[in-house]
C-alpha cells in the first residue's frame, strides 16, 4: 500500500490536479494513488471518488484554460481511475464465483449490499448528480452478479476440489488486482519501466 492521504489532503490535491496541463492524467493518477492507499472496498472507492469529485468541482481553474475542457478532462481521469478500481473488484469477484477463493455466506451478502450501495453513493458525488457513467454501472452490476454466483463457504459450483482461502476476502484480492492493473498500465506508457 502507498501512503494514505487525509480527506483534506486529497481534496486539496484534486483541486491542484485540475490546474495542471494534463488534467486527465493528473486526476487519474491522484485517484489511483488514493485508491491503492487502503484495502479496496466499495466504501473506499466511493469515498475517494466523491472527495476527488468535490475537488474537481471546487477547483479554481486558471482563466487561460478552457474551463469546460478542463472539467471534462478531470472527470474523465476520475472515471478512468474508478473504472480501473471497479475492474479490480469485478476480477476479484470472478475468483470467488469460479470457486478459486472463499466467502462466508453472510460476508457474500454484505459485499453484495455494499457494492450495490456504491452506485448510489457515486451518483450523489458525480457531476452532474445522479449520472454515474454507464461503463461504471456495468462494472458494478457485473461484480454483483459474479458474487451472487459465488458459492457460500467456499464450495465451488463446478464441483472442483475445495478452494484456497482468500486471505482477507474480496478486498485483499481486489487490492492486489488493482496494483497489478496499475503496474501494467504504467509499463505500457511511453517512458514506463
Amino acid at each position: 500500500m502507498v501512503r494514505s492521504a487525509s480527506a483534506e489532503e486529497l481534496l486539496r490535491d484534486a483541486r491542484e490536479a485540475t490546474g495542471t496541463p494534463n488534467v486527465r492524467e493528473a486526476v487519474r493518477e491522484l485517484t489511483l494513488h488514493a485508491l491503492r492507499s487502503r484495502p479496496l472496498t466499495a466504501t473506499h472507492i466511493a469515498t475517494v471518488a466523491i472527495t476527488v469529485g468535490k475537488g474537481i468541482e471546487s477547483s479554481d481553474v486558471p482563466p487561460t484554460a478552457p474551463v469546460r475542457e478542463t472539467h471534462r478532462g478531470a472527470w474523465a481521469g476520475l472515471e478512468e481511475a474508478v473504472g480501473r478500481a471497479l475492474l479490480a473488484m469485478e476480477l476479484a469477484a470472478r475468483e470467488f464465483a469460479e470457486g478459486r477463493a472463499r466467502l462466508e455466506s453472510d460476508e457474500r451478502e454484505r459485499l453484495i449490499a455494499e457494492i450495490a450501495q456504491l452506485e448510489r453513493a457515486l451518483g450523489e458525488g458525480w457531476a452532474p448528480p445522479g449520472t454515474v457513467p454507464a461503463a461504471l454501472r456495468a462494472r458494478i452490476e457485473s461484480a454483483i452478479a459474479l458474487l451472487r454466483h459465488a458459492q457460500p463457504d467456499g464450495t465451488a459450483a463446478t464441483g472442483q476440489s475445495a478452494p484456497q482461502p482468500a486471505g482477507g476476502g474480496l478486498s485483499a484480492v481486489a487490492s492486489g488486482v488493482l496494483v497489478g492493473l496499475s503496474e501494467g498500465a504504467r509499463e505500457k506508457q511511453p517512458g514506463g519501466r
